[in-house]
């Protein structure tokens, strides 16, 4: 009776350990299947064309006792990946003039005249700029005429 009972308990235990044995290697097993494929699906973004709409916001202080401009970038970080084709709507609808100027690589300076009559929708200057950003890396820019509260940065990932 004792031969029977020890050898039920080892095969009870050879399947209860391989059950074990089993779900361990299961769940690593599975795991490096999801990593394989989560890597794969984010090794390269594809292309895309990344529209921004860049406007000049004045804040409301008095730039004149403060002693520097009223006026920043909306929005003043702009994320793209590397290889996107970049679409900038910059509309002006201030009654000052202003610029939007990227150093190299990219190479871009465009400047747009005061809005007037200020609040008129059909006077509104706009100017699209667009370029590929086939460089990455943190690239500022600026208005020319209302430095320094008037930047932002480009972020090229990838």
């Amino acid at each position: 009776m004792s031969t029977t009972a020890t050898t039920s308990k080892m095969a009870n235990w050879s399947v209860r350990k391989t059950l074990i044995v089993s779900a361990i290697l299961s769940i690593i097993l599975g795991s490096l299947a999801g990593l394989g494929a989560g890597t794969l699906l984010h090794m390269a973004p594809s292309s895309q064309t990344r529209v921004i709409y860049l406007i000049p916001v004045e804040l409301p202080f008095n730039d004149t006792i403060a002693g520097i401009p009223h006026y920043v970038f909306n929005p003043d970080t702009i994320v793209v990946n590397k290889g996107d084709t970049v679409l900038i709507h910059f509309y002006q609808y201030t009654d000052e003039h202003h610029s939007f100027t990227l150093a190299a690589p990219y190479s871009k300076n465009v400047t747009l005249p005061a809005a007037t009559p200020l609040g008129n929708p059909t006077s509104i200057p706009k100017m699209d700029i667009t370029f590929v950003a086939a460089t990455s890396g943190l690239f500022v820019y600026h208005c020319q005429f209302h430095p320094p509260t008037m930047t932002g940065i480009l972020q090229v990932v990838g």
